[in-house]
């Protein structure tokens, strides 16, 4: 992709931009409709094109594309919406804590549409992961993974290495066959690393856990600050994870869509309330990775979130560029230095060295 071409796939997915550069639109191309297919901000591109009276302007055949997409996230978000409150339910008898996490929540932040998510996840501390998933089986879902729209049932050693490494189960999942989801597929959650060990950080943050309502839709999940952190936790560790950098999955846009959707517009009370909050649970420089990450992929203008984030990690400047291979406990660093030109990389992994440390 040229230049011109990464400027309009960026002014797409900044739905929030009050203004928009039209000399852009001649750049259209076969290659920006495939990234924001492959990104997952298709329906965003619509809506931002809509909002600026300029679908008229863009190739019939990329136009319908996006609309396409736009109308297919909105089907499924019905579905996907029906089984946040029939899971919601499922779980009234559960007397613990625990909160619903990401889509569950966002699809319905976001403009209709915008967002979808092809789960639910579930946080929950790690001795009441064993009273949920026996929850789940008796509302029979079964454990396992839906590959081709098949579902292939989980053996005994898929379930344990599951939980011994990666700091959560393997999906339940239920076959239901609403529109536009044949599975429900629910992730237990215990911890907010790739693998398990930060039980004390966990009971902190699921003291912070409550039923939000938005436009009627009730769900539980962890209260504003906390929610945000989280989401910053959960990038960052897909974004660090040299697996994750392997299977092109690292730096997702939607993921990073999320932290924009939270901070473009928020006020400096709100930018300093949830760093505040971070500085207490020890991720400040988490956050800091997130929001300096973002700020390079979308036309952000938060100034002062990002000075804050700065600020944060201005005496270590490799944090950033920094991917931790869990299997050989071998941190690398990125030699390309630029987010953006990371992004548009169609292979992160060549990018990266081993890190002398």
């Amino acid at each position: 992709m040229d230049k011109k071409e990464k400027e309009l796939f960026k002014s797409l997915c900044s739905f929030k931009s009050k203004s928009f550069n039209e000399e852009l639109i001649d750049a259209a191309t076969p290659e920006v409709l495939g990234h924001l297919f492959f990104n997952r901000m298709p329906a965003v591109a619509y809506g931002t094109l809509k909002k600026h009276g300029l679908l008229g302007r863009v190739n019939r055949e990329f136009c319908n594309s996006l609309k396409g997409a736009y109308i297919q996230n909105c089907e499924k978000n019905k579905s996907y919406f029906e089984c946040v409150e029939y899971l919601r339910d499922l779980l009234f008898k559960f007397k613990g804590s625990y909160a619903m996490l990401k889509g569950a929540y966002l699809c319905k932040l976001y403009p209709d549409g915008y967002r979808t998510s092809n789960d639910i996840d579930l946080l929950v501390q790690a001795n009441d992961v064993s009273e949920i998933g026996e929850i789940l089986i008796q509302g029979d879902f079964k454990q396992g993974n839906v590959r081709c729209g098949k579902f292939e049932p989980a053996t005994r050693k898929d379930i344990i290495e599951s939980k011994m490494t990666r700091g959560e189960t393997v999906p339940y999942v239920k076959e239901i066959n609403l529109p536009g989801m044949q599975f429900l597929e629910v992730d237990i959650n215990f911890s907010l690393d790739y693998k398990p060990g930060d039980a004390d950080l966990l009971e902190e943050i699921m003291k912070n856990t409550a039923f939000e309502e938005i436009e009627g839709f009730r769900v539980r999940t962890l209260k504003n600050d906390d929610f945000f952190v989280h989401l910053c936790t959960h990038l960052y560790k897909e974004a660090t994870t040299l697996p994750w950098v392997e299977m092109m999955r690292d730096m997702t846009l939607y993921k990073y869509c999320d932290i924009y959707l939270f901070l473009n517009d928020a006020s400096t009370a709100y930018v300093d309330f949830v760093f505040e909050r971070a500085k207490e649970l020890n991720l400040e420089k988490i956050c800091a990775f997130v929001v300096i990450q973002m700020s390079g992929l979308f036309t952000f203008e938060n100034t002062y979130a990002l000075t804050k984030a700065k600020e944060i990690l201005k005496n270590d400047p490799d944090y950033i560029h920094t991917v931790y291979a869990p299997k050989d406990k071998k941190p690398y660093i990125y030699i390309d230095k630029d987010i953006e030109s990371r992004f548009f990389s169609n292979n992160r992994k060549l990018l990266l060295k081993e890190k002398i440390q």
